[in-house]
């Protein structure tokens, strides 16, 4: 049992390709996890993972480095999979980024470390690559502090470059070492000792300058050790006011040891930390950390393993985790026994009978929660708010090729979206189709391949239909009459409505304009289904009408042959004379986009985006980054996540949400009727 002062967590972020998995594995086998770093092959095991060489989902390990537990996730680095990302993100203590020596900050960096900010996460950078050829490390500082923040201080110093990288200079200790199956210390080169002991008295400045006990001696003149820094420095580094810079490379591991260092020494463990946000039965209360507190966790990864099944990982937020537990989850009220707990440690999985404050662990076999939940002991049920995932950006429709497939697609979805919040699913009652929505067609891809290799699902992939709508293009009137005798009792309504369009958005209004009784009071609601009726079922081109206002002025009645039913068939009937008198205009969704790229490539953005018939309503700029801000028709933005990446290189990412609707151009209105005609007639010819 390690004690809950020793236990710090961290996220592994980064950049596609900066090299996650090699300094996961690096730091795997400098703790003696593993025998040596296997290519990424000893955490990427899923099949997809291995076909496209990838990570496409948080691995999460498990070592102990003198003496202090570290548990941390491994993360994918493509926006496709970034729901992998911000759950542990919000979770784990820290935020470890990885910036590439050879790119510098790029958009997803940038976007990673804002998101550790907004979710007060400490900070703490490994830059990497620096043992290939024409890095920079200060050149790669500058872009840090640049892009990212100004608070950002090397912590060490690189000892050669490229091929002859070979070591550090430790800025805190001020001490150099030299890197190799073992980790030795050496002394600092002499043509590193002025820029080493330069930076070095910056990192104390620095650091005085969060203190007013350290910034009155410095002021003074007072000489300043790192000794003397040390307490404030944790508190700093936690706090968010230094964010440490430390350098190495990956592949072979050098550098990773510093890492885990600086984890050690400058990470508070979640013991002494800010306790987490808490709620109780709707009321904010404030938690006291302790291993002796309630017992209380936050799911922030649900995976099935062959050898267990479904695994719940868990971070301990407060008190003592122990095997046997029954907790209550505050989302459904229901129990949850916590049975054999469970860390993994490279392939290898190590039982735990109990787990303290800021521990992370594995249950098996929980009935009642999902990723985001939170379980609490029932002597103080408190719930943590739940992680917040993006919404998704991209959607397909999915066919079951045959009834069998049919029958297993809702429940392989349901699988899969437990254990992938950004992929959402619905039926589209307007189209009668199942549409998948995830975070860029390579994330969609996947979903597909795995419905059909893991649970036998074949389906066929289509684009799903935009909801275009009609509305009036004037005001018009007309009559509906339905009369119609068949021997017995008729049927016979008679109505006059005037229709007239309203603002986009307004909805509908039903208005009774009814004098003198021409039309009794008991069918005038059934005028008003028959009208929804046949807007419902579509204008001219046939897409719902909307924004509009209809108001019964006059109309007859038969005594005995009037009903509910023939009201509404007139009102229907008179609807569609409306539409023929009136003509329609059609609406088309108009999607609000934000997109994130480096400077050299907004020329491409904006022209794109003017090709698709989108406004560009302004930018903005975050140190090399530009924020483009825009409305699209949805009907031309499918598949951008696709297109911005071959614009930028892999660099670019967007937001995307509904925003309204307006009218279509008339000349594409057109194009678009004779579409639908097209449609219409060869359903006709193939029923």
């Amino acid at each position: 049992m390690t004690a809950a002062e020793n236990v710090r967590s961290f996220t592994l972020l980064g950049a596609p390709s900066c090299g996650k998995t090699a300094i996961a594995e690096a730091l795997l086998y400098r703790a003696r996890v593993i025998p040596q770093p296997d290519g990424g092959r000893t955490l990427d095991t899923d099949p997809e993972e291995i076909k496209r060489r990838t990570t496409l989902a948080s691995k999460v390990q498990m070592i102990v480095w003198e003496g202090v537990e570290v548990s941390f996730a491994d993360t994918p680095g493509s926006s496709d999979f970034i729901g992998g990302a911000v759950a542990p993100l919000q979770v784990l203590d820290t935020a470890v980024i990885v910036v590439d020596a050879t790119t510098g900050v790029d958009v997803a960096t940038r976007q990673l470390y804002d998101l550790a900010v907004k979710h007060r996460r400490p900070v703490v950078l490994f830059v990497n690559k620096l043992d290939r050829e024409n890095t920079d490390f200060q050149r790669v500082v500058a872009s840090i502090r640049s892009n990212l923040t100004k608070k950002a201080h090397p912590f060490v110093l690189p000892v050669g470059s490229g091929s002859s990288f070979d070591g550090v200079v430790n800025l805190v200790e001020g001490k150099a070492y030299s890197f190799g199956d073992k980790v030795k210390e050496i002394p600092i080169p002499a043509e590193l000792q002025d820029e080493a002991k330069l930076a070095q008295a910056q990192l104390i400045e620095e650091v005085a300058g969060t203190d007013e006990v350290l910034f009155e001696k410095l002021a003074s003149g007072e000489e300043l050790t790192t000794e003397d820094i040390l307490p404030r420095l944790a508190i700093d580094v936690d706090e968010g006011e230094i964010v440490p810079i430390v350098a190495g490379c990956a592949v072979p591991p050098k550098g990773t040891t510093v890492l885990l260092e600086v984890i050690r020494r400058y990470i508070k463990p979640a013991v002494q930390r800010r306790a987490p946000e808490a709620t109780q039965n709707g009321q904010s209360v404030e938690l006291t950390l302790g291993v002796n507190e309630p017992a209380l966790a936050q799911i922030f990864k649900v995976t099935s393993d062959p050898g267990v099944g479904e695994l719940f990982f868990m971070r301990v937020m407060n008190g003592t985790l122990r095997a046997g537990d029954d907790l209550v989850n505050p989302r459904t009220q229901d129990r949850e026994r916590i049975g054999h707990m469970i860390r993994f440690q490279g392939k290898d999985k190590k039982e735990t009978d109990e787990a303290e404050v800021g521990a992370v662990v594995a249950v098996a076999k929980l009935k009642h929660s999902q990723i985001g939940d939170t379980l609490a002991q029932a002597n103080k049920v408190v719930e943590i708010p739940p992680i917040a995932f993006p919404n998704p950006v991209h959607s397909i429709t999915v066919l079951p090729q045959t009834r069998k497939d049919q029958d297993k697609l809702g429940v392989a979805l349901g699988k899969l979206t437990q254990t992938d919040p950004t992929v959402h699913t619905h039926m589209d009652a307007e189209f009668n189709e199942i549409v998948l929505a995830g975070m860029g067609e390579v994330h969609l891809d996947v979903i597909a391949a795995r419905l059909r290799d893991k649970f036998g699902v074949n389906i066929t992939l289509g684009q799903p239909h935009v909801a275009y709508r009609e509305t009036l293009a004037k005001k018009v009137k007309a009559q509906g009459r339905h009369k119609k005798q068949t021997g017995g009792h008729g049927q016979f309504g008679d109505c006059w409505i005037t229709a007239e369009p309203l603002p986009i958005g307004s909805g509908f209004e039903f208005v009774d304009e009814i004098k003198g009784g021409v039309v009794p009071n008991k069918f005038i609601p059934s005028v008003e289904t028959g009208v929804i009726d046949s807007m419902k079922r579509g204008g001219i081109i046939g897409f719902p009408v909307v924004d509009l206002r209809v108001a019964l002025y006059d109309g007859s009645y038969h005594s005995v042959d009037s009903s509910d039913v023939a009201f509404q068939m007139a009102g229907g009937i008179a609807f569609k004379k409306c539409l023929e008198l009136s003509g329609t205009v059609v609406l088309e969704p108009i999607m609000k986009i934000q997109v994130t790229v480096m400077a050299e490539h907004v020329g491409a953005i904006t022209s794109d985006m003017n090709s698709r018939r989108g406004r560009i309503l302004g930018m903005d700029t975050a140190g090399d980054l530009q924020l483009i801000y825009a409305e699209v028709p949805q009907s031309e933005i499918f598949r951008y996540s696709t297109d911005l990446r071959s614009m930028t290189q892999g660099a670019g990412t967007y937001t995307m949400e509904f925003a309204r609707y307006e009218p279509m151009p008339a000349q594409l209105a057109s194009v678009l009727k004779e579409k639908m005609d097209a449609k219409r007639k060869e359903a006709q010819a193939a029923g």
